[in-house]
């Protein structure tokens, strides 16, 4: 096989893992806004809890409940942390490739 040939296999696949990896932080920030929704929307019923002086025991479930959406929303934030720095490091490998051929294989030149 060619080395041009070779590097085009090589831009192609680090093209899949790119879009694979971009497909990946696109879904964990839907994810983390999804948690952080469930937290922002809680608080007025955790409020209203506080000041109108309810139930202990239902304090305590909202609270339950802003502490499990907090984990999650931290959770997600680490998963999106480590796929953004996958992502970067795929796009990284796809530029050298770009570079080393002058185009990336299968994708269209647009006009200058």
């Amino acid at each position: 096989m060619s080395d041009q040939a070779d590097l085009e296999k090589k831009a192609i696949e680090a093209l899949r893992h790119y879009r694979k990896a971009l497909a990946t932080v696109e879904s964990l920030e839907q994810a983390e806004a999804s948690s952080r929704r469930a937290m922002t929307g809680m608080l007025p019923d955790l409020e209203r809890a506080i000041l109108e002086d309810c139930a202990s025991s239902v304090k305590d479930n909202l609270f339950q409940t802003g502490l499990a959406a907090v984990s999650r929303s931290n959770e997600a934030w680490d998963a999106l942390s480590k796929a953004t720095t996958r992502l970067e490091a795929a796009r990284q490998a796809l530029v050298a490739l770009e570079q080393q051929l002058g185009y990336i294989p299968g994708v269209s030149k647009v006009a200058a």
